[in-house]
């Protein structure tokens, strides 16, 4: 079952390089916290939608953190 867990995420990390908007720096794929994205500060429900995707595609939490945006943040493999 470890197996299967380590797949699913690198496949989140894989697809965070196909998601418009994220740069290639920000989608990095090793253990903690990235930013992935940004929202505007008037779309927070966006920023909790694509990190329901997230957690969908394997990763472990995510966090939406007001910053005159809605940063998005995924924690991945920690």
């Amino acid at each position: 079952m470890h197996v299967k867990h380590k797949i699913a995420v690198m496949a989140a990390a894989t697809a965070l390089f196909a998601v418009p908007g994220v740069a290639v720096s920000q989608a990095a794929a090793g253990p903690g916290w990235h930013h992935v994205q940004d929202f505007p500060s008037s779309d927070e429900g966006g920023c909790h939608a694509r990190g329901q995707w997230y957690l969908e595609n394997g990763v472990h939490a995510y966090e939406c953190r007001p910053a005159g945006v809605w940063e998005l943040w995924v924690l991945t493999d920690s």
